[in-house]
């Protein structure tokens, strides 16, 4: 049997991090944020799940679209040695005035990533707060 010409395959690995943080404005008092975030002004934190989807054509001789390990290591050294048991509102990422929800998190991880593993190669991230909250990005500006 003989597969077709190498085609381009997505291939999607999850990884979990926790972190800390609070949605916070500086300019409004603590009864604005209050008002405003609830629960999330005070200082919480969540077990993230990321999904970090690669895309690239499937090598003929290994079989294999990305190298696993590589994925693994970068991703940990990027991402995870930054972020896991982090205060995400410490973060240079998250300066006053910029704050650390879910969907900047993700915005600030495929910055980082797609530097290490190539706007090309980089198809999708998903990042999960709990099973029931999640935001995809895609790198859209």
């Amino acid at each position: 049997m003989s597969l077709p010409e190498p085609s381009v395959v997505r291939v999607t690995r999850r990884f979990t991090f926790s972190a800390a943080h609070r949605y916070v404005r500086p300019e409004w008092t603590e009864a604005e944020n209050r008002a405003r975030y609830g629960a999330l002004a005070r200082i919480h934190g969540h077990t993230y799940t990321l999904e970090v989807t690669l895309r690239g054509p499937v090598d003929p001789r290994t079989g294999m679209a990305v190298d696993l390990g590589e994925v693994k290591r970068l991703v940990g050294e990027a991402v995870l040695a930054r972020f896991d048991h982090a205060y995400l509102n410490d973060d240079a990422a998250f300066p006053p005035g910029v704050v650390p929800t879910t969907e900047n998190l993700v915005r600030v991880i495929w910055d980082v990533l797609a530097g290490k593993l190539g706007p090309d190669r980089l198809e999708r991230l998903r990042l999960a707060e709990d099973p029931t909250l999640w935001v995809e990005y895609r790198g859209e500006a």
